[in-house]
């Protein structure tokens, strides 16, 4: 709320009265769906379903001389049933405030406050930059969680920009903070990223609970085929400042196959001092993962991805397939599934699938999804 009052208390102390243009556009989806878990585990259900409501309201408020002030909200109510809300992986029921921002903007400036979205770097399966990047690409409607923040950001050309952002730790007033700055070099975009976190109570997102400095980069181009390149650097604040490193490499191109065979590959790799205090499910140092996406429209009302993760260290895999039939602009069906295994046999504790007492949400399943857009 106190983003709220600071970015209207400097809108209304700037020269010239205020316009009123107040205008309102909506949107949001009702999803529905269900997935059959194969060999679900013992004591829970085999289906797991759930029903969203998705819905959104946008506009602008107020025009002043040449800035604009607009907004916007997004909330979303649910109800899931299943070894999923069994597990505590997702809950029973649940009303959520995804987005919810005042933005102040001219050409050159913007300062936006509230519940939003903070995302950047160009990792499309795996996203080293992703600070708070709650997305399941591979999903049906793939959602980041909106975080509590404030933003400002000057575009200081057609071809570069700076931008800073504070986000409340929940801990006292301790704040993060990060910066970051993107410039295009001829035709391959580029950029670099600071963030510094104190101990965080952030819910829905991990790797906050200790002290620490992040560095990282990325850059992204095309010759012939796209390619990009994101990392990060992690540094603990103690005495011996232990390292963890995350990069991603990745190229697509799109084949003269029927309408277009798009296909992108991205390998991913991460390694970690021993004393670097945050560790994987397997509490191994160092993997690393390579993910395909294969996708392609066969006609103007059905398209079809596969989305398949491999990690090299302990050798699980997922397959992740989906067809996407448009009976009408705006209502689709979804035919989607997952195939998770492991080459070594050992079906309890790899990190892209695990066979346990408890469901993981790693398991094989096949699931129809019904979403309607307005």
């Amino acid at each position: 709320m106190n983003f709220f009052i600071l970015i209207i208390y400097i809108f209304f102390f700037l020269p010239l009265n205020p316009v009123l243009a107040f205008d309102m556009d909506y949107d949001g989806y009702i999803k529905t769906g269900s997935l059959y878990i194969f060999d679900s585990p013992s004591l829970h259900k085999d289906f797991d379903s759930d029903l969203q409501v998705h819905l959104g309201f946008d506009g602008n408020a107020l025009n002043k001389n040449k800035w604009a002030l607009d907004y916007e909200i997004e909330t979303e109510a649910s109800y899931v049933d299943g070894p999923s809300e069994q597990s505590k992986l997702r809950p029973e029921t649940n009303l959520g405030l995804h987005r919810a921002w005042l933005r102040l903007s001219n050409d050159s400036l913007q300062f936006r406050g509230g519940r939003q979205e903070i995302l950047f770097g160009d990792g499309v399966i795996f996203q080293p930059l992703g600070f708070f990047d709650t997305r399941d690409v591979s999903g049906v409607i793939p959602q980041a969680h909106g975080v509590d923040s404030v933003r400002a950001t000057w575009f200081s050309s057609d071809v570069s920009l700076l931008e800073t952002w504070l986000v409340p730790a929940k801990k006292g007033t301790a704040l993060i903070s990060g910066i970051r700055a993107d410039l295009l070099l001829g035709e391959i975009a580029t950029g670099v990223v600071f963030q510094y976190h104190p101990k965080s109570d952030l819910d829905d997102f991990s790797g906050y609970d200790q002290e620490m400095v992040q560095v990282g980069y990325h850059l992204k181009g095309e010759h012939e085929v796209g390619f990009w390149n994101e990392s990060r650097l992690d540094v603990e604040i103690e005495p011996s400042s232990p390292l963890q490193f995350d990069t991603v490499l990745g190229v697509d191109y799109t084949f003269e196959i029927g309408k277009g065979l798009h296909v992108l590959t991205e390998y991913f790799f991460s390694t970690r001092q021993r004393e670097f205090s945050l560790s994987d499910l397997k509490g191994q140092r160092t993997y690393h993962q390579i993910g395909f996406l294969f996708d392609q429209p066969i006609d103007i009302d059905i398209k079809w991805q596969i989305f398949s993760l491999y990690d090299f260290r302990d050798r699980s895999f997922q397959i992740v397939p989906q067809v996407e039939y448009s009976i009408t602009d705006d209502l689709f069906l979804y035919l989607h599934g997952k195939v998770g295994g492991n080459i070594n046999g050992n079906k309890s504790n790899g990190r892209l699938y695990q066979r346990t007492n408890s469901f993981s949400g790693t398991e094989s399943s096949i699931g129809l999804t019904l979403t309607n857009f307005f």
